[in-house]
């Protein structure tokens, strides 16, 4: 068969029209074609950059605007993916910008010029589950602004702490202390144990001369 005759037995035609139907578990969609008398296509593929080792999942919402390729009798195909629109424009507007913004809010962003990573909007939960190690390495600061924030385990701090508003600890330390400190704590105003000043506290049994006194007294 001449080859000519080949490609034109099996070239496809690049339609578009909107999703009508979602087959979630097979990542297949079905597209009305409105240039065709609102043909209905069969159930059709939508084009995935990667389904083997590394497996991608993203499906088109019903009523979007999506490029088909049919074949010549419209029986096959595949969906390219969707386009934007004069009803359905882009949400940002440079070539340097990385952007995905989700129907609840949600945002994400990587913008190369001015190297900034934004996560944000309508997020309510972020899990990262992983079964080793976890770095988050900064060149300069790293902050956490939140009401609270939980360490189920131990924590260690190879640098120095500094705390604004108080310190509280529960729990048994080492030797079945609350807290250990291997070294010198240095305090520039008091330090206060069981309500008695380690500045102020009097004590009790005080002998001219002698070389021992009472417990302190408050």
């Amino acid at each position: 068969m001449p080859l000519n005759k080949t490609l034109s037995e099996t070239c496809a035609c690049l339609m578009f029209g909107t999703v009508s139907a979602i087959d979630e578990k097979t990542c297949r969609v079905r597209v009305r074609i409105g240039s065709l008398d609102n043909l209905r296509t069969a159930m059709l593929p939508v084009l995935q950059q990667k389904t083997l080792k590394d497996k991608h999942y993203c499906l088109p919402d019903i009523g979007e605007h999506v490029a088909v390729l049919l074949d010549p009798n419209g029986e096959d195909g595949v969906v390219l993916g969707a386009i934007f629109s004069d009803a359905d424009m882009p949400p940002v507007a440079s070539g340097d910008k990385f952007h995905r913004v989700f129907s609840d809010g949600a945002e994400f962003e990587y913008d190369r010029a001015s190297h900034a990573l934004n996560v944000k909007g309508g997020i309510v939960t972020i899990n990262v589950d992983a079964v080793a190690t976890v770095t988050v390495k900064a060149g300069e600061k790293v902050t956490v602004d939140a009401p609270e924030t939980t360490f189920t385990g131990n924590v260690l701090v190879e640098g120095s702490i500094t705390y604004i508003q108080g310190l509280t600890g529960y729990g048994g330390g080492g030797g079945g202390a609350s807290a250990m400190i291997y070294g010198t704590v240095q305090t520039t105003v008091d330090v206060i144990a069981s309500n008695i000043s380690l500045v102020g506290h009097k004590h009790g049994g005080v002998q001219s001369g002698g070389s021992q006194t009472g417990q302190p007294v408050g």
